[in-house]
Formats: C-alpha cells, structure tokens, sequence
C-alpha cells in the first residue's frame, strides 16, 4: 500500500476521536457515537481505523450505523475482503489455529448478514487516510504500509515502524489491527493504537477503548479513553446465534480475556489480566521502558505448573517436534469430532464432554464445553452428559465392591 491509496483530507482542528475494531459489536459502536457527541466532537473529527464488520452479531447493522454517522472511516482487512468475495477474513492467523478456526465461522456469518448496500459503502472506504493537525502530517492506516493484515505492536521493532514513517512521510501514524492500544514514540516520530471498541483489551474488564487526540496552543496531546458500553447485551446477542459465532468471544466480551494470545509476541501475553491505566499507554518519548517486555511493576502470577490454561490455546505445537505424527493425529482428530456422521456434532461434542469430566481433564472440559455450546446443546443436556458420566464411573467404582464381597468370604470363612 503506497501513499498513493491514502485518501486525504487536508487539514483537520480541534479535538479528534479515533476508534477501530468494532467488530460488529452495534452495541459498543453506539456507544463511542455517544461519547463523540457528548463531548461535541462532529463527524467530521471523528476516525474509524477499520475492521467494522468481525467477531460480534451485528454486521449489517454496524455497517449501516457507520455509514449513517458520516465520520472518516478507512477498509480493514475484514471490509477488503467481505467487499471482493473473498472466502477468508485475511487476518493472517496460522492455518488449523483457534483464531483460524473461530474465524471461518464469523466470517462466514458476516459474509451471510452484510448487504448489498453494505458491500457497496465499504468499496467506498480507503486504505489509509492522511491529513495536517497540529503542524504534523498524520496518517491513519489499518495494518502497515506492506499490508492492511501487519501485526504491528508496542513491541514491534522501531524498524519496522520506522520504514512505515519513511515511507508515508508521515509524523504521526494511527494504526489499527492488533486490537491493543498503545504508544510508541521517538526520533519525533509517534505511533499510536486507539485499541478496539468491539472486544476488551485482553485485560481482564470487559471495557473497550478509543483515543482522543486535541491539538490546543498548536501542541499535538493524546490520551486513551476506556468505553464502558452494554456488552451484555452484546454477548447475549452472540449467544443466540451460538451455531455461527465463536462462544469463546461472546466469554471474552464478560470476562475481558482473549480466546487465545498465539498472535501476540510475548511483551503484550505477558499483561494478560492486567487492568489497563490510561495514563500509563501515554509514552513521552523513547525510553528503555517500552521495550521492556516485563514491567518491574508487573505482579507475579501463581501457577499450576501441571494445568495452565494457555497450554490447551497452543495445543497445535505438539506437532512441533514430530510433524508428521502431529499431522496424523490432527486429522483423525477433526475426523471424529467435527461434523455430522453417524453421530451429530452436538452429540460428539456431549459425549466428548462427558469423558472430560470422567478422566478430569480441565483443558478438555473448557473445550468442549464451549464445542459443546457451538454445536447447539444447552445447559441442561450438558449437564446430563455430566450426570451420566458420573454415574458410569461411580458404577465402574461399586463394581469392585463385588470384589471385596467375596474376600470378606473367603476370609471369614
């Protein structure tokens, strides 16, 4: 993408408001509308960083929202690629990965909710926008200049970064993509996240967040702003639709826990279940701190070395180091528990269920219960499969009473 795909604008003043990642949350949408117009911030000064159409129930409605609102809005690469017909969000997930997986099912119920009207304003969206504000060049992109899919992060090498100011010529660059919001200045160069409105920040809270930027006396000042919004109205409308969204999403919309953080490097995993601080994203200039990837401050989590969670979101990498048995046992695996054979894939997934429990495996038990949950089966016949479970082992347990029945006989005989 060259400067040349960048819309622009011209000049823009007064306070400005950023936002991306909506990802067909209406509900989060409306309320970053609310917060613009609250603080008396019009369309005008209002930026959309892409990615409107995603994870959550309303992509038709968000989309139409967004048109009617007026604001700037650029294409993500989920707009890009809903808009050419293209089969795949285009996020860059790893083949056969959770978010590869979760993906081909919001996308697919995107690809089947958003309209012709829809199809045609995103062809409207370009791929960057660029403007003067505050004596500065800015540019707004989804991803990077080499493509709207990048990951660029907090700790994304200055390099990187750097190639994107040379090659935009820009002082200020708003990206979106990764979902965190962030900043990364230095060399007189900032480069800023507003995060997303449409899924928390993998922090433990289920609030979202957005960006303001002002430029008062001629100064260029920023600061995040967290939104706190209906989200469970926002779930429970994922939830009804749980045979086409990820329910894992629909969890972190409460929770404010990522599915899964095999696309973050290390430096942003490392904060998981840490409440963002507005004041402490602002970054003043370079400083060792920002590419510390542990944080003095950063509190210590405890443990169970022989159950944790974050194993069963990489499980993939068991293929790692034997990848063609890795390959073979994936196979089978997707062959006997996805889809409908002789057995649906909601009764695999209850009596997959039901064994989690018996064997007390605490992976298999987070995974199928939201497997369980996908393939359309509800609280009352999860907890059946449970109760048979139960009863199954607690019979395989009595049955060896008979064993010590007849010891007591030959004993007292």
């Amino acid at each position: 993408m060259s400067p040349d795909h960048f819309k622009s604008i011209d000049r823009l003043s007064g306070p400005l408001l950023v936002f991306g990642g909506v990802y067909s949350n209406l509900e989060a949408l409306r309320a970053v509308r609310r917060e613009a117009d609250r603080r008396g911030i019009p369309a005008g000064n209002v930026i959309c960083t892409g990615d409107t159409p995603g994870y959550c129930a309303d992509p038709e409605a968000s989309l139409q929202f967004l048109a009617s609102w007026g604001c700037h809005a650029i294409a993500g690469n989920v707009e890009i690629n809903l808009r050419d017909g293209i089969d795949d969000c285009g996020c860059n997930f790893n083949d056969g990965s959770r978010c590869d997986l979760f993906a081909r099912l919001w996308y697919a119920y995107a690809r089947e909710e958003v309209s012709q009207e829809s199809t045609e304003f995103m062809h409207t969206l370009p791929l960057g926008l660029s403007f003067r504000y505050a004596d500065r060049k800015v540019c707004i992109l989804h991803g990077s200049v080499d493509h709207e899919s990048e990951f660029i992060w907090k700790s994304t090498p200055w390099q990187t970064k750097a190639r994107n100011f040379s090659v935009t010529g820009a002082d200020v660059i708003i990206g979106g993509h990764s979902g965190l919001p962030f900043a990364d200045a230095r060399d007189g160069k900032c480069w800023l996240n507003a995060g997303a409105v449409g899924m928390p920040a993998n922090d433990g809270t289920p609030r979202t967040w957005f960006l303001l930027l002002d430029d008062v006396d001629g100064e260029l000042t920023y600061e995040f702003r967290a939104l706190e919004y209906d989200h469970l109205s926002a779930r429970e409308k994922m939830l009804q639709q749980r045979t086409r969204l990820p329910m894992s999403y629909a969890t972190t919309l409460k929770t404010g826990i990522w599915d899964n953080t095999e696309i973050m490097p290390a430096a942003e995993a490392s904060g998981e279940g840490q409440a963002l601080i507005p004041e402490k994203l602002i970054d003043a200039g370079a400083t060792a701190a920002t590419q510390n990837p542990s944080p003095p401050n950063q509190k210590l989590k405890t443990m169970n070395p022989y159950s944790d969670p974050k194993d069963l979101r990489t499980f993939g990498k068991i293929a790692d180091w034997q990848e063609d048995m890795g390959e073979k046992f994936f196979a089978w695996y997707s062959g006997v528990t996805e889809g409908d054979t002789a057995l649906t894939e909601r009764e695999k997934a209850l009596i997959a269920l039901a064994v989690s429990h018996a064997i007390q495996c605490s992976y298999c038990i987070d995974a199928y219960t939201t497997n369980s949950l996908q393939a359309g089966a509800d609280e009352e016949q999860m907890m059946e499969a449970v109760h048979v479970a139960a009863a199954v082992k607690a019979g395989t347990t009595l049955i060896y009473a008979r064993q010590m029945q007849r010891q007591v006989e030959k004993v007292t005989m």
